[in-house]
């Protein structure tokens, strides 16, 4: 599979699969929480998003969508909120 997206759309699809927005200082990076709670105390219940990327690499897309699917939402649920 080949989605292409940058932080704009990782965004966009987090927000609608129901991640909140941490707050932030001054940083290029933003954190969304996870609505679901791990068991796994090596799990981040976060995903930090690297900002101002019109396109992200086809390995760092593979990064956030298997951090996305680890912290329990499916591939479908992913796609289908992806603009």
């Amino acid at each position: 599979m080949s989605l292409s997206f940058g932080y704009k759309e990782l965004i966009a699809c987090l927000l609608c699969l129901g991640f909140a927005k941490q707050l932030s200082t001054g940083s290029s990076h933003l954190k969304y929480k996870s609505p679901h709670s791990t068991s796994d105390p090596n799990l981040r219940p976060f995903i930090t998003v690297i900002l101002e990327r019109k396109d992200y690499d086809k390995h760092t897309r593979g990064r956030y969508l298997g951090q996305i699917k680890r912290l329990g939402f499916s591939l479908q649920e992913i796609k289908t909120c992806m603009p």
